[in-house]
């Protein structure tokens, strides 16, 4: 998938060592929901917790957002041409993802425009030629999320620095949708 690399057509991506803190992000990335009609982004969520509230100021988290929880794959390949796959890049990709998790500021912008936020807990490889994503994806706009959740959601191909890796997503299962509360 395209949203381990720190940098990603723009998208500001922080590594979160969760295990260490001893906490889950989930209280952050649902701790804000937004209005249907909401379309620009609200005031920064302010969790309880010190550490939480900081991961949501330096995302600009929306005080209220729509929230989508589940699945996707993605192939890594090693040119723009997705010819041949990029075994070392697909396995780097994963471990980092398990090691460190990935939480995206403004996630494939190129396809939902700004304000998505993603976090990425879990890869597996379930194929030689792909990788299994566990997600959880905000966004103040609900039309943004219906997108994410839309099986008919075509996404270009995407470098990844980090991992000197082309990947092609493809849409994403959405397993689980919170509305605003």
């Amino acid at each position: 998938m395209a949203f381990s690399s720190l940098v990603r057509k723009g998208t500001r991506t922080v590594p979160l060592l969760l295990a260490t803190a001893g906490i889950g992000i989930g209280v952050a990335v649902v701790a804000g929901m937004a209005d249907a009609g909401t379309t620009t982004p609200a005031e920064p969520a302010a969790p309880r917790n010190p550490f939480l509230a900081e991961v949501a100021a330096q995302i600009d988290l929306p005080a209220r957002a729509w929230t989508a929880s589940g699945t996707h794959t993605a192939r890594g390949y090693t040119t723009e041409a997705a010819e041949t796959i990029s075994v070392e890049g697909m396995k780097a990709d994963c471990d980092n993802i398990n090691l460190n998790k990935k939480l995206a500021a403004d996630f494939r912008s190129d396809v939902f425009g700004p304000g998505v936020k993603g976090f990425f807990y879990k890869c597996r490889r379930i194929s030689p030629d792909s990788n299994k994503y566990w997600f959880t994806i905000s966004s103040a706009d609900h039309a943004q999320i219906d997108k994410l959740c839309d099986p008919h959601t075509r996404y270009p191909v995407v470098h990844d620095e980090q991992h000197d890796t082309y990947w092609i997503d493809e849409p994403f299962t959405c397993t689980r949708r919170a509305d605003p509360s």
